[in-house]
């Protein structure tokens, strides 16, 4: 893999998951349970997708990072208007829930097929 691809794939990665996890954090409870399952499902196929395209483990640790910064920075934004809020039950479901996802699906073992051999002596 070329350099500048080893350096911009990690970002690229961690800009998107980032994105992913405050679009679903802010969207989480806007019907109550499906959003928050969706938003699940999604980080779990984002985090898989990002390990499944790339050989390397840096783009995936970078995407599972993104989300779970984005939900916990989120969660503890001194904002006038609060996202997660301590009383609700989903929304502490999603603050922890998201993360945990993002990591299980970083976690899950995907096995690589060998490369084809050479037919040629």
């Amino acid at each position: 893999m070329p350099l500048a691809l080893r350096i911009v794939a990690p970002l690229l990665a961690l800009l998107v998951g980032a994105a992913i996890g405050t679009v679903s954090t802010f969207a989480h409870a806007s019907l109550v349970p499906w959003v928050l399952a969706a938003g699940l499902v999604i980080v779990a196929a984002y985090v898989l997708g990002v390990r499944l395209a790339f050989d390397e483990r840096m783009p995936g640790i970078a995407a599972a990072v993104g989300v779970g910064a984005a939900v916990v920075l989120i969660a503890v934004a001194p904002v006038d208007a609060v996202v997660i809020h301590p009383d609700r039950r989903l929304d502490l479901v999603w603050l922890v829930a998201a993360p945990l996802v993002a990591a299980a699906a970083l976690l899950w073992p995907i096995r690589r097929r060998p490369e084809a051999a050479s037919e040629s002596p």
